[in-house]
């Protein structure tokens, strides 16, 4: 009975742990991995989850790699003292959020050797989160980007896209009318009115071939226009 008591009071005092751990806030970075361009300004963010004032907390974001100071805050203010000289100056953290939970940092005119991981981290929830930053060269960032001048190669291929696209539109719509025109006979009817006035224009250029052959013929034969006379 006395271990069957021990067990049962180990597993719900497991249990109450488990809950009191749940529901503890703990640091989430929403982003954790940041591309940035030398020279450009930089926001690291951490937040917790469930959403706990830290106004009156020790706060501190630092470089995980090197175990070194980037921003604190302690007794409701900044404390440059344990930042490192390349961020002072540089590291402001917007102080408004830290009611709700969220530790917004931001760091200006980055450099290369502000590449590396930075840990947000509370001490007296014991939590914390990493955000990897990597800064670029402006100019390797610059090559990535097509030139100017050059037609980007995905517009090229929409072009062509809509040109074959267009194309088969057109090709379906003359045979459209022109089924539609057959069905009514309207091509019908405009063959036999070209034909007819074919026939016609043929009839009248043969009549006015023979008028000035007759004519002619009567003028070099006057003889017999008088023997016409007689008669």
């Amino acid at each position: 009975m006395m271990k069957a008591a021990l067990v049962a009071f180990s597993s719900l005092c497991y249990f109450v742990g488990l809950l009191a751990e749940n529901g503890k806030p703990r640091a989430i970075c929403p982003n954790p991995t940041i591309e940035a361009v030398e020279g450009a300004t930089v926001t690291l963010q951490c937040y917790l989850n469930p959403p706990h004032s830290v106004v009156d907390y020790a706060l501190d974001w630092t470089r995980d790699d090197l175990n070194k100071g980037v921003y604190s805050y302690r007794g409701k203010q900044e404390n440059p003292n344990d930042w490192m000289d390349q961020y002072k100056g540089r590291s402001t953290l917007h102080l408004e959020d830290l009611s709700r939970g969220i530790l917004t940092l931001q760091i200006s005119s980055v450099q290369l050797a502000d590449s590396g991981p930075y840990k947000c981290f509370i001490s007296r929830l014991l939590t914390s989160c990493v955000v990897n930053v990597t800064v670029v060269h402006q100019s390797k960032k610059n090559t990535t980007r097509p030139p100017p001048d050059e037609p980007d190669k995905a517009d090229g291929k929409n072009g062509k896209l809509v040109a074959i696209i267009t194309s088969t539109v057109v090709v379906v719509l003359v045979f459209i009318v022109v089924g539609v025109l057959v069905r009514r006979g309207t091509i019908q009817k405009l063959m036999t009115r070209f034909r007819g006035r074919r026939e016609q224009n043929a009839e009248l250029t043969n009549g006015c071939e023979l008028n000035p052959l007759r004519t002619s013929s009567a003028n070099n034969n006057p003889d017999a226009e008088n023997n016409m006379q007689v008669v």
